[in-house]
């Protein structure tokens, strides 16, 4: 398989090494090659098995739909969500790193050149709440505005973290661009998780914020 071959990926938003054997058919020739391609900067892995051209995502345009795609991908089934998406919408006072996602699977973290990838569990009964955009032909999964934000707080609150005034205070959310309508959605979420504690800490934030 001869270099010149990435030349057929320019169209691929991202592959797999199981992709590149219709080039090349022999293990050790394969695997040496994308070692190769890797150590020259040629490919960006993202985890084992899969890639994407670095020329592709240099001339991407929009970068960061492209690294919302690959969110999707990386790990599925999973949507972005959290401080990523709260992010968005001027939710929180800091700054977010990497690409926050939910997913029904384990909880992990894909550490690439790219900036991380970190996928946060959550029940098969709550996997809902996102909306789709579109990348090119492909479907991107994102939180809504109000889901992200309940996501944020089920993840923080739903096991053994301190409810009180003081520790929604130091949550830095601005909670002025939340309007009571999207707080309505966060408050139906709540109970549909029927977590007393979610309950709890979304009953707070009401009346410090919404009353």
């Amino acid at each position: 398989m001869k270099k010149i071959n990435l030349d057929y990926l320019n169209n691929l938003l991202l592959f797999t090494k199981e992709s590149l054997r219709q080039w090349e058919k022999n293990e050790d020739t394969l695997s040496f090659n994308i070692k190769y391609w890797t150590k020259k900067k040629l490919i960006i892995p993202l985890k084992k098995g899969v890639y994407i051209l670095r020329s592709r995502f240099e001339k991407e345009e929009n970068k960061d739909l492209y690294l919302e795609y690959l969110a999707n991908k990386i790990y599925e089934p999973s949507y972005i969500s959290g401080e990523y998406v709260m992010s968005k919408y001027n939710l929180l006072t800091e700054a977010v790193y990497g690409i926050s996602s939910i997913t029904t699977r384990k909880t992990k973290i894909f550490d690439t050149t790219l900036g991380n990838f970190n996928y946060y569990s959550i029940g098969p009964r709550l996997f809902f709440g996102y909306e789709i955009v579109k990348f090119y032909s492909a479907n991107i999964m994102i939180a809504s505005k109000s889901k992200a934000v309940f996501d944020y707080l089920y993840l923080r609150f739903f096991r053994n973290a301190l409810i009180s005034d003081n520790s929604i205070e130091e949550l830095r959310i601005n909670w002025e661009n939340l309007a009571n309508k999207e707080f309505e959605n966060v408050e139906k979420y709540a109970r549909d998780s029927k977590n007393k504690r979610v309950l709890e800490v979304v009953s707070l934030i009401k009346k410090k914020y919404y009353d």
